[in-house]
């Protein structure tokens, strides 16, 4: 039976590599696989089709993004705005955690890229070495190999128990070519997912290219990426140790913070990122244009304002300005950062200044001292101009200021406030909404004489530390268990 590649249809010649060139072309087509990928330029083209998975649409963006941004109480729609969306539904339940099924996208396109990999892997198995140019096969497998341990890590920490390896929650490894027979999967565990996350990033370590652009693979990247999963694992001497080895000259702190989010594509802060094509950043750019632009009708929340007081990127990351609903003028905050005019910041997933947060944020948890600790949130901060650089006194008061950095040099770019919420058990102090749910649920066990209503409460927020399984991998995987809670 002949297997299907899905590739893309490509009218120029192949002589840029860089992802936002191939993006602009014609839609994808299917191909038999024994006939797609027999040439390096194939080669190419389906490697460009498996970063085309990567966020594009308006609401992927919102959900790679933003959703962290509202779950976390660093983002809500503008009170002025009481009935209906205002740009899209997610925004009246991301901030209670009511949600069921706005994963689903970021799943299936996570999915895509590992299911694409496989396929092109396997292909070049059939092309010899000699028609590449000197080395780039096996670039080009460095590339797969880093992109794959990404979407497993994206997957891992928004639909498994990242947090416990000791746990049977992890991803679900699709680690050959589809078909029937392996269709039906159980997921494996936390543990062996970390393992399956490692096992690609060795091989991306040793085969990716050297950094060229932020918006292709790198064993720069793959040196950053090393870092985090080691972070979001707890293995924190471990994390410090690698981001340490990934902060170099060759991705060094960008001297203007704003320069990092209005040029992003050319920051060499930024590590790796996903840009847009005319046409994404089109699409993006108008849910932004609502969002952050003249309408204004997403925001900082006031928890957000209280912690960034104070900072130079105060005026970087915000804009106060006035907005008009529905004939009516309100002075309202807006997240300036992820807004530029017409066009789409792309979706940033590693930059430097994350080093420095894991760096100091894996010192303090592994009992280094509190100087040492400290010295990445001074550099971050020296950076902007800010003259809070005063040493903490004790380890509460460095963790504190930590949290602090991840919220004011992190947020709106890619769920770093909500997973940080999470570590530093912040949550109900900064979910404004989140905290009123409790005041009402401890009502009603006053008045009913029980603690039930909060115990359910809080359970709740313990299972929507992560999203459920899609109901169309259930019901089609008899053998895929959902997250509890769902």
């Amino acid at each position: 039976m002949k297997k299907i590649l899905i590739v893309f249809s490509i009218i120029i010649g192949f002589t840029n590599c860089q992802l936002v060139d191939v993006l602009e072309q014609d839609p994808m087509y299917e191909l038999d696989l024994e006939n797609a990928i027999t040439s390096p330029k194939m080669a190419e083209l389906a490697l460009n089709g498996a970063y085309s998975y990567l966020p594009s649409t308006s609401t992927n963006y919102l959900f790679a993004a933003l959703s962290g941004s509202f779950m976390s109480g660093a983002m809500l729609r503008q009170d002025f705005v009481t009935s209906g969306n205002a740009i899209y539904y997610s925004e009246r339940y991301l901030n209670t955690l009511s949600y069921s099924s706005f994963g689903d996208g970021e799943w299936s396109d996570d999915y895509n890229i590992i299911k694409n990999v496989n396929y092109l892997l396997t292909s070049l198995e059939g092309i010899n070495d000699s028609e590449f140019e000197k080395g780039r096969k096996e670039e080009i497998v460095g590339e797969c190999h880093f992109l794959v341990a990404l979407a497993y890590f994206r997957l891992l920490r928004q639909f498994g128990e990242y947090w416990d390896e000791s746990s049977n929650y992890g991803v679900l490894v699709r680690d050959e070519i589809p078909s029937v027979a392996n269709a039906v999967k159980a997921r494996t565990t936390v543990a062996k997912s970390y393992e399956e996350i490692f096992n690609h990033l060795e091989i991306a370590l040793a085969q990716a290219p050297a950094y060229t652009t932020s918006t292709r693979a790198s064993v720069q990247a793959a040196k950053a990426l090393k870092a985090v999963v080691l972070f979001y694992q707890g293995k924190y001497s471990e994390a410090a140790v690698a981001a340490d080895e990934a902060i170099t000259s060759v991705n060094p702190l960008d001297p203007s913070y704003s320069n990092v989010f209005t040029n992003t594509e050319t920051s060499k802060e930024v590590i790796f990122c996903r840009a847009f094509s005319t046409d994404e950043a089109s699409d993006v750019s108008y849910l932004m244009e609502k969002a952050s632009g003249a309408s204004g009708l997403w925001g900082p929340t006031e928890s957000y304002m209280n912690l960034i007081e104070g900072d130079p990127r105060k005026t970087l990351v915000t804009e106060n300005k006035n907005v008009t609903y529905n004939g009516a003028t309100y002075n309202v905050n807006t997240v300036k950062k992820i807004y530029r005019p017409n066009d789409g910041v792309p979706v940033i997933f590693l930059r430097t200044a994350e080093l420095y947060l894991i760096k100091a944020e894996a010192l303090a948890r592994s009992n280094s001292s509190i100087a040492d600790a400290w010295a990445p949130i001074k550099e971050l901060r020296g950076r902007v101009g800010s003259t809070n650089l005063t040493e903490p006194a004790t380890r509460d008061e460095l963790m504190d200021e930590i949290f602090k950095e991840w919220w004011i040099e992190m947020a709106f770019e890619n769920w770093h406030e909500w997973f940080a919420v999470q570590r530093f058990d912040r949550l109900l102090e900064m979910n404004q909404s989140l905290a009123e749910q409790l005041e009402d649920e401890q009502e009603k066990d006053e008045e009913n004489n029980t603690a039930s209503f909060v115990e359910a409460f809080m359970q709740k927020l313990e299972t929507r530390k992560i999203y459920n399984i899609p109901t169309g991998e259930i019901n089609a995987n008899s053998i895929c268990e959902q997250n509890p809670g769902y």
